[in-house]
């Protein structure tokens, strides 16, 4: 997905090849213009000559063009509906697993290994008076005054030395009014790291064996304090719900079947993957090599990539997983025939894992029907990622698509026969030239929106999605809220 700004009546945007619709339509205008020249040497001056009218009359050329308009709007409608369902599809699926994932660790903090250290509740207290105003701990205070002036020293750098005075001003006085002022809590700090993740976290190289012992032969030790350190449940739980997601995503993009699966464990706190796909760091970090020169080219000719290409792309932009990936669990994703087989055997590892973990007690004292709800969370994300998968691959209707195809063509050869008939020459050779350019750009606009996860760089950003995702799930390490501890002071 190639991200853009608005300033300047976004005429920055024209200069961008890669990408461009724009572009592209114009080597059809270029064609259709080609033959306006031609028309006009050897078809005008012959009719002029012997005074004959090229055309009586535009409507039959204007039904055409207009029928052809027509044809392209519905098709441009429907794969724009198509681009916009495929991205509602995908976060409404997450959103699921994500509640599913939430769900499944507020019910594990309820379970008896938490008694000594969960919070007291509030509903056990009914009968205690406070006598005092709950206030909380007020850090990383900003003032909005300090907000304001730093907005105000952001917006022109001062070149003069009155500005460069007034900047200094602004600075010395913004500590002394920062106090004055009604303080607020920054909670988006770009420069923090995340939520806080042990370094000896967990990972899927490790695989736990029966009798308290580790593949490193180091022994397993009862934590006094178990929210020192996320569970073996948090963590599986994370684990199962990124690589169910990772595996969904991969399978949207059409990676190839029973090549190595292009998963790796995820970082906590690493840059986010870029928006933009084809300007992405970790494609030369992972040695995919490429001529952006050639790639800009074959784009603008509308040469497809192959499907090595689409393998090396793929295999430098693998999803991330929570815990990383087990030999085991590739190894039988790999055997599992067709998308659909691999996310359901994912699917299936979530929902056994929900079931196993309920009936010994991992999630506290749930009533089973409240259980219940955990399934129909990843039931939901299921369909939601099978309501993407039809986008991705069931493709536009052929009747249309060929139908449209050969009009434009038909508008490429008539549409300088209606310029030159009911314009003058130099005026048609523009107007044909722009009118072929918006026509053959709303059927490339079609064509780019058709499939929006493999059509780079106008697909969506799934990476950026698996990001966002894996951070969203480790907030389940997080545990009780900040200030959910409390002492009671009773009246005398």
């Amino acid at each position: 997905m190639i991200k853009y700004s608005h300033g300047y009546y976004s005429f920055h945007t024209l200069f961008r090849l890669y990408g461009s619709a724009l572009y592209k339509a114009c080597f059809c205008a270029a064609i259709s213009s080609a033959l306006y020249i031609f028309y006009y040497y050897c078809l005008c001056l012959y009719v002029h000559e012997n005074g004959t009218k090229l055309l009586d009359h535009p409507y039959p050329v204007a039904a055409v063009i207009g029928s052809v308009s027509m044809a392209l709007s519905f098709q441009l409608n429907f794969s724009y509906n198509r681009w916009w369902e495929a991205c509602t599809a995908l976060h409404n699926m997450h959103a699921k697993w994500l509640d599913a994932g939430s769900t499944m660790a507020a019910f594990h903090l309820q379970s008896r290994i938490y008694d000594s250290v969960a919070p007291p509740s509030l509903g056990e207290h009914q009968d205690v008076h406070f006598d005092y105003l709950r206030k909380r701990e007020n850090t990383e205070r900003t003032s909005f005054i300090t907000a304001r002036d730093t907005l105000d020293s952001n917006e022109m750098k001062p070149t003069t030395a009155k500005g460069k005075l007034a900047k200094i001003l602004r600075r010395k006085h913004k500590e002394e009014r920062k106090h004055d002022s009604v303080t607020t809590q920054n909670i988006h700090d770009t420069s923090s790291s995340g939520l806080p993740f042990p370094n000896d976290y967990w990972t899927r190289s490790k695989s736990v064996k029966a009798m308290g012992t580790l593949s490193n032969g180091e022994q397993v030790q009862k934590k006094d304090d178990p929210t020192e350190k996320p569970s073996l449940f948090l963590q599986e739980t994370a684990h199962l719900i990124s690589l169910l997601s990772a595996v969904a995503l991969s399978t949207l993009r059409y990676d190839a079947e029973g090549e190595e699966a292009p998963l790796t464990e995820f970082v906590p706190g690493k840059k986010w993957p870029s928006n933009n796909s084809d300007n992405d760091e970790e494609l030369s970090q992972n040695g995919y090599r490429r001529n952006k020169v050639m790639m800009t080219v074959k784009f603008l000719f509308d040469v497809s990539r192959s499907s090595n290409e689409i393998l090396e792309y793929n295999a430098a932009r693998p999803f991330h997983v929570i815990g990383g990936i087990s030999d085991k669990e590739a190894e039988l994703l790999r055997n599992a025939r067709g998308a659909s087989a691999k996310v359901a055997l994912v699917y299936f590892w979530v929902n056994e894992f929900i079931t196993r973990e309920h009936m010994h007690g991992s999630m506290g004292t749930v009533a089973p029907p409240i259980i219940s709800r955990l399934m129909q969370f990843t039931s939901d994300g299921h369909m939601w990622y099978n309501s993407a998968r039809k986008m991705a691959y069931v493709p536009f209707p052929f009747p249309h698509v060929q139908l449209t195809t050969a009009f434009v063509l038909i508008v490429i050869v008539v549409a300088p026969v209606l310029m030159l008939a009911k314009t003058h020459v130099y005026l048609g050779f523009a107007l044909n030239f722009f009118t072929v350019a918006i026509l053959a750009g709303l059927n490339e606009v079609a064509k780019e929106l058709e499939n929006p996860f493999t059509n780079v760089p106008n697909d969506l950003p799934l990476n950026l999605f698996q990001a966002h995702f894996n951070e969203s799930l480790i907030t389940m390490f997080a545990g009780y809220h900040p200030d959910s501890h409390w002492e009671v002071k009773e009246n005398a």
